[in-house]
This record gives C-alpha cells, structure tokens and sequence, in this order.
C-alpha cells in the first residue's frame, strides 16, 4: 500500500498536453470523482461543487481566457472545481450540512463565533482552501490508476464563471483541473530534499 501510493505521487506531474484518441472511462471518472466527494473540510461543510465540463463549444471559450493552454481542450475531462461563497451560519445550506450530520447543538455557535464575523473576502479565502483539498486527493486517486492531470490556476475567473454561466452569488471557481491521458514522456521531477523542508520542535 505505501509503496503504491508513493508510486502515484512520482506519477502525477502537471501534465500540459492530453492524447485526444485515448478517452477516460465513466468508472475511471467516476473514481476520481469520489475522491474529492470523500476529503476532509473544516467542520465537514464540503464546500466543493465539481463541474465537468464537456460541451466543446465550452472548452473553446475556456481556453480562449486561460491562455490558449492547450489541455483545456486536450484533456478527456475537464474538471471546474467550484467552492460555496454563502457559508455563514444562517445560511441555509451550512445549516442543513450541520442537521447532516447531526453536530451537537454547541458546535453551531462555535461556528457562528468564529465565521460570521469574518469579511466576505476572507470567507471565500478560506471556503476556496477547503476544494484545494479536494483537488489534491483527486489528483492522486487519477494518479493510482494511470491518469494524468493538472491544476489549472492561470485563467481569468470572472470571464470562465460567465462562460459556465454559473450562479455566482453562490459559486465561484477556484481552479481548472484537465483529467486524461499524456502525449509526451513525463519531465523529471524536481522537489527539495525532505531536510531541507521538515523541522523538529
């Protein structure tokens, strides 16, 4: 089992360019699917909302405001992974998560108390870092069975949430996440040696 999953972490790299001929299975999809349905999130409030995207004409325009990057219209799934904007504790849908899961009654003001007073703006911060957790799981999950990825952050947001045609006052787009097959060899990979990165207190 470690041994698997440090295999899918050499695997997956940010893959830039998808094979077109080679589509992901609905099972694949599936997959990776409930990996990001099944991560962590503060106080379990599942802010993710995953849009996959596959009319063309959609892709197009996506790509068109991302840079012409070329997976967005390559890659087998496309993937917008969204986060919920109204997470207050009055808002009816953090309400009905904490009935979900059947919170005892004091965690619901601690919520509030640490939530609710916060900015808008800090709020979507924070409720976007929730789906990075879900992205990351996803992208490992794509990894263990052969498929490829990659986060896409550089993209205008305001213009790929009207091309989605999204209700914005209840989502917004964190990132792009391309699913499917690479072209070329993977680059090799370069990261810090573990020393340089952990310290013991």
């Amino acid at each position: 089992m470690r041994n698997d999953f440090e295999k899918a972490m050499h695997f997956r790299h940010a893959c830039k360019l998808f094979d077109t001929t080679k589509p992901m299975s609905s099972e694949d999809l599936t997959f990776i699917l409930e990996a990001g349905r099944l991560s962590p999130s503060s106080f379990g409030m599942e802010q993710w909302q995953f849009f996959v995207i596959r009319d063309t004409a959609m892709k197009e325009a996506i790509q068109a405001v991302a840079w012409n990057q070329p997976q967005v219209t390559t890659a087998s799934e496309l993937i917008a992974i969204g986060y919920k904007k109204n997470v207050r504790s009055t808002d009816g849908y953090i309400q009905s998560e904490f009935e979900k899961f059947h919170y005892p009654d004091y965690l619901l003001p601690m919520y509030a108390q640490w939530i609710d007073p916060l900015s808008d703006e800090v709020l979507e911060c924070w409720s976007a870092r929730q789906v990075y957790i879900a992205a990351g799981n996803m992208m490992t999950a794509a990894a263990s069975i052969g498929i490829d990825s990659c986060p896409m952050e550089g993209f205008d947001r305001d213009a790929v949430e009207k091309i989605m045609g999204i209700d914005t006052d209840t989502y917004g787009i964190a990132l792009l996440v391309p699913f499917g097959y690479r072209v070329n060899e993977q680059p090799p990979l370069h990261r810090s040696e573990l020393s340089e990165l952990v310290s013991y207190l």
